[in-house]
């Protein structure tokens, strides 16, 4: 099981890193398109709604790595008040909440892409595309997701049977 997760773990790296080129990629398109109706009054009519289906992008790839690195938002008011015992079990629930809603999260993407891959479904904006080539990272990022918060359930929950 160590030579899965290491996988998992390294796949969630190169997810990382690809968001954090997609952001830069936005940002440039954002100033260029910025740039050009500041110094030319004309602007580009494909760049906003790529960046809007590239941060649903940035999201679905990053969001598990930051799951795993522990730099998602917590709420401390009552967690600073337990024990190590009863924290070791709000974060198991905690946890198996996540993993499960994340579940919940990839049946119903899985199902929305293929229903928009089967019905040919696009978005016709300024430029069309499949709207499946959007939504396809959706389930792709809460499945692992969804392993991710069940890893961190279960280390939490021997942590706490091997220190009791």
């Amino acid at each position: 099981m160590g030579a899965f997760w290491k996988i998992f773990d390294k796949l969630l790296d190169v997810m990382a890193a690809l968001a954090g080129v997609i952001l830069l990629l936005i940002t440039a398109a954002v100033c260029y398109t910025i740039g050009l109706r500041f110094l030319f009054t004309r602007t580009t009519i494909w760049i906003m709604p790529v960046t809007e289906y590239a941060l649903v992008w940035i999201v679905f790839l990053a969001t598990t790595w930051l799951l795993r690195e522990g730099g998602h938002i917590t709420t401390d008011v009552v967690y600073a008040h337990l024990g190590l015992k009863a924290k070791r079990r709000l974060d198991c629930i905690m946890f198996t909440v996540g993993g499960i809603t994340c579940a919940v999260l990839f049946f119903l993407g899985v199902v929305h892409t293929s229903e928009c891959f089967a019905g040919g479904v696009t978005d016709v904006r300024a430029i069309t595309v499949p709207k499946a080539a959007v939504f396809c990272i959706i389930p792709i990022g809460s499945l692992l997701l969804t392993l991710q918060f069940f890893r961190m359930a279960w280390s939490r929950f021997f942590e706490g049977r091997q220190g009791s």
